[in-house]
């Protein structure tokens, strides 16, 4: 059996790829975001029809963002990790982070986890999807002293 099936009867016949007998199902992953979010969905749509969310008091939102997903061995090694990752992705714009101390592959070992929600801006629009805070002001600086007090210096 040949893999060329011929598609047209003209006088010079075109050939394609024969399609294979099953094609590939999609990614477990692709999937699962899918199921989450329809089921969210529903829960939203479920509230809204039950007036269990009022306009006034509340608002609830199902966004699906890419989760990017940086692990080390010590809380240094994540941070420097997810820096390095994002000066790889400047045009990412991060929603929300998540920090986890998580069970290591071995008793009495633990891992670090930081997970940061990112989306990207809309080719055609140029907007980022979803929410993202903007300070009103400047924001304020903290000094951390290694020392309880502190002497001031002799002028």
């Amino acid at each position: 059996m040949s893999d060329i099936t011929p598609v047209s009867t003209l006088a010079l016949p075109v050939a394609i790829p024969a399609l294979p007998a099953a094609l590939a199902a999609p990614h477990p992953a692709a999937r699962a975001l899918q199921n989450d979010v329809t089921q969210a969905a529903g829960t939203l749509r479920a509230m809204q029809q039950r007036g269990r969310l009022q306009d006034d008091e509340a608002d609830v939102a199902v966004v699906a963002y890419t989760a990017v997903v940086c692990t080390g061995v010590t809380a240094a090694t994540t941070l420097q990790t997810a820096a390095d990752w994002a000066l790889q992705a400047p045009n990412a714009e991060v929603h929300s982070i998540a920090w986890a101390r998580i069970p290591g592959h071995r008793d009495g070992v633990s891992e670090y986890c930081l997970t940061m929600a990112v989306s990207y801006q809309d080719p055609e629009t140029g907007e980022y999807t979803g929410d993202t805070h903007h300070a009103a002001g400047p924001m304020a600086h903290v000094v951390v002293s290694s020392t309880d007090s502190e002497e001031p210096a002799a002028g």
